[in-house]
């Protein structure tokens, strides 16, 4: 008889606990919080990504913060952090409001790599992808964005972007419509941007997504002694 009320029980513990249990897991917030987010991604890391928990994932990304992200993605390579997961219309959605959420400089080198990876590999043939997700203008310039004019082309992020922007010049080389070959025009001119030392990202991206802002002014970091035992635990392994 006892047994039959312990799940019930338990909901409602959770439920009337949520916020506190969320500040626990995604929050960064203060010192504790992030120390606390940082233990339960490095669980979730543990466990690994599959379809049932890939938004707790993408959610801890969300945070952009560098010592809950470090320890969700450890020594993965982030591109590659959801390629298990299959492209859906709302990852794909959800990558590309990620990026034109924050400016370039703002957002965490590993996340930015993570969220470049879902479009990566989602448009690596890209009217697969397109007939997944329809690209849009404003989605090209919020990637386009990211590119580091002071940094080579084998810059990480870099290297990345420019793929991208390379695959989406195919789009629609088979069945090409009017807004295909706009997006096209607009990948390709932003790609050349990069390369063509005549030109500029700011004569084809809006100068107001260019503006560049640093992450760390509003990064909270842990506490000293979590920063002396991570240091310490990674030295042992």
């Amino acid at each position: 008889m006892e047994d039959q009320f312990r799940i019930p029980e338990s909901y409602n513990v959770l439920d009337q606990n949520r916020q506190t249990i969320i500040n626990g897991i995604f929050g960064t917030q203060t010192p504790i919080q992030v120390e606390s987010s940082a233990a339960f991604a490095e669980y979730l890391s543990f466990v690994g990504i599959n379809r049932s928990n890939y938004l707790l994932f993408l959610r801890i990304l969300e945070t952009n913060n560098k010592w809950v992200v470090d320890a969700v993605i450890e020594k993965r390579d982030p591109r590659l952090l959801f390629t298990v997961i299959k492209p859906t219309n709302y990852l794909i959605s959800r990558a590309f409001k990620l990026l034109a959420f924050w400016h370039p400089g703002q957002i965490y080198s590993k996340v930015l790599l993570a969220v470049l990876g879902i479009v990566e590999y989602s448009f690596h043939k890209p009217d697969d992808g397109y007939r997944i997700y329809k690209l849009e203008i404003s989605d090209l310039s919020n990637l386009g964005k990211y590119l580091d004019e002071s940094k080579d082309q084998m810059d990480p992020v870099n290297e990345t972007i420019l793929e991208i922007l390379d695959r989406i010049t195919n789009l629609g080389e088979y069945r090409p419509t009017i807004q295909k070959s706009a997006l096209v025009k607009h990948a390709f001119n932003i790609r050349i941007a990069y390369f063509d030392n005549t030109k500029s990202l700011m004569d084809n991206i809006p100068k107001i997504l260019l503006v560049r802002l640093k992450r760390e002014d509003r990064e909270v970091k842990p506490s000293k002694h979590f920063l002396d035992y991570s240091r310490k635990k990674n030295k042992d392994v």
